[in-house]
């Protein structure tokens, strides 16, 4: 069974690297034929992605198209070509349930199982729409919900989801620092240790 997607990302961690340009964030755009609720779930993961970046300090700031690029900022452009988001029965629930007479649901015997699919690539450009960086990447999550699980009632598959885009974003600016560094040896420590 399909389960409604949601679009949210847990609050973000420091980056381990940043850069000291400003980003300009493009609207997310969901490839996958499968999804219906396309457009909202793409404007809510546009803001959640800006939130995200800016929290995690990524970039000295960042800010949603359109708007004015400055000589010097990135444009990210994500893509993401696989976004599912899954329900099924645990194999165990029901022989379990009916020969323990339920204490199996009761006592905290996994109930259903939820997975997630995700798959897509974060395209940097400069200002002028160079492209300067493409990285992809993939996760796919599965776990088991019990009666108890905070998930049962609405999953959410936020912990893979935030650990897509991290990885996206992580990717994206350590290939970044490379080519700075490799452009200029002398600003080779830039966006180290800053905070």
């Amino acid at each position: 069974m399909t389960v409604p997607s949601g679009a949210g990302l847990l609050p973000a961690k420091r980056a381990t690297n940043s850069l000291n340009g400003g980003a300009w964030l493009a609207k997310v755009s969901i490839q996958d034929p499968q999804l219906t609720n396309r457009d909202v779930v793409e404007e809510s993961l546009t803001l959640a992605v800006l939130q995200y970046v800016g929290d995690a300090g990524y970039f000295a700031r960042v800010n949603p198209l359109p708007g004015k690029p400055r000589a010097g900022d990135y444009l990210l452009r994500i893509v993401v070509d696989r976004y599912r988001q899954e329900r099924s029965v645990h194999p165990a629930y029901f022989p379990a349930a009916f020969f323990t007479l339920t204490f199996y649901i009761w006592f905290g015997g996994p109930i259903v199982r939820d997975s997630i699919d995700l798959a897509g690539t974060l395209t940097v450009e400069t200002a002028d729409g160079t492209r300067l960086t493409e990285v992809t990447d993939s996760r796919r999550e599965r776990h088991n919900v019990s009666i108890w699980s905070p998930q049962y009632v609405l999953p959410s598959g936020i912990q893979g989801r935030t650990e897509f885009f991290e990885a996206l974003l992580d990717k994206a600016v350590v290939q970044l620092r490379g080519l700075r560094q490799s452009d200029d040896p002398m600003r080779g420590d830039e966006g180290r240790n800053q905070r």
